[in-house]
């Protein structure tokens, strides 16, 4: 038996109302997978590249619950943290070989250790939000 809802001329059927508001392909569903494309799409303009990894690895997924529908955007990459919130200055040591070896200014340099400087936080997922705000 479908249940129903009248205030003043106005009917609104449980089945539909569900729809509208609780279901991906409705009204509100569809809205959220908009404003989620939005954010994904500002986040990868803004996200450093150097493999570009990190940048392929940002993307959205769109979730019910009891409370409602909700989407997540980010990625798993384990570099997406320290790159979005930068990192305090510490120590590198290698862990496989003696030497560590990485690039600078074109040429390459081995070391058995290097004091890394830090990095500034990217706060690519959050600044995004402003594009999107209701």
């Amino acid at each position: 038996m479908p249940i129903s809802f009248q205030f003043q001329g106005l009917i609104l059927y449980k089945p539909v109302l569900d729809y509208v508001l609780n279901d991906p392909k409705g009204d509100v569903g569809r809205y959220l997978n908009k404003l989620g494309r939005i954010l994904v799409i500002a986040a990868r303009k803004q996200v450093g590249v150097d493999t570009g990894l990190l940048r392929a690895s940002i993307h959205m997924n769109h979730f019910r619950n009891g409370l409602g529908q909700y989407i997540w955007i980010g990625s798993e990459d384990p570099i997406a943290l320290m790159h979005h919130e930068g990192t305090k200055p510490h120590i590198i040591l290698p862990k496989r070989h003696e030497f560590l070896r990485f690039s600078s200014g074109g040429r390459v340099i081995y070391s058995r250790v290097v004091n890394h400087p830090g990095t500034r936080p990217n706060r690519y997922l959050s600044d995004s939000l402003i594009l999107v705000r209701i």
